[in-house]
């Protein structure tokens, strides 16, 4: 008995089993500010952050949106509502406390409108307001309670604020000076590829494989490359037994 067509196919699926997770969703804060004083904030989640796993949760396309019942859309915006009050906090200086009021809306990437079928849905919540009188600074800290990552963007005058940041659970944003509209304090420098090759030599890190992720230095995943060339060359195995039983 053969099997022309079989080892390709398996051979295919060793090489695309790391692709089959998405990437891990973050959440976006987008703030708008002009010299009026008129000032507009946007948080940006990806449903699939509300997942026990989002890694491997399946996006919401425009055509799940489509069918989904008007009471589950308004569940979802819900559980937004309530998800962001513990990933992120909006902080002004003199500090003060703030509470977005936040609309809710479904919407593509970047506040872009829904399109095709298959565009992911996020769910954007925009508030537009006054900045307080006395106002000078403004910031975010990204929760310990929070478990993604939160990108924080910046636009003043209409143009946005070169630096960007992304922070992790427990981190504070660099503080954006409301009359210069610039950032308070110089950004870290850049991290390279040298300085990483530098920390791990002085740290004793392996430089093959990411102990933990099971990656190579070039970004390859090995672990489950492995496993699927280990799981193929057992087949082999098997079936040349197969074949002289």
């Amino acid at each position: 008995m053969k099997f022309p067509a079989l080892f390709p196919l398996l051979a295919l699926m060793a090489f695309v089993s790391p692709c089959l997770a998405h990437p891990l969703p973050d959440v976006a804060v987008r703030a708008q500010f002009e010299q009026n004083g008129d000032w507009m904030l946007q948080v940006e989640i990806d449903p699939r952050s509300f997942q026990p796993d989002p890694n491997v949760a399946p996006y919401l396309t425009n055509a799940d949106l489509a069918v989904t019942p008007a009471e589950q859309q308004e569940k979802l915006k819900a559980t937004a509502r309530e998800y962001v009050q513990k990933v992120v906090e909006v902080v002004l200086d003199p500090v003060a406390e703030v509470k977005p009021d936040l609309v809710w809306e479904f919407t593509a990437a970047e506040n872009a409108p829904l399109k095709l079928p298959e565009d992911p849905v996020m769910l954007t919540g925009t508030w537009r307001t006054k900045l307080p009188a006395g106002s000078t600074g403004y910031s975010i800290k990204a929760l310990p309670t929070g478990t993604l990552s939160v990108l924080y963007h910046n636009t003043a005058l209409g143009k946005k604020v070169e630096r960007y940041q992304i922070l992790f659970p427990g981190e504070n944003s660099y503080v954006l000076d409301l009359k210069t509209f610039t950032p308070r304090t110089k950004a870290p420098p850049p991290i390279t590829a040298d300085a990483i090759e530098a920390a791990n030599a002085a740290a004793g890190a392996p430089d093959l494989m990411c102990a933990l992720c099971g990656t190579t230095p070039d970004g390859g995943y090995m672990l489950p490359t492995v496993a699927a060339v280990a799981g193929i060359v057992g087949l082999v195995i098997w079936l040349r037994k197969k074949r002289t039983t």
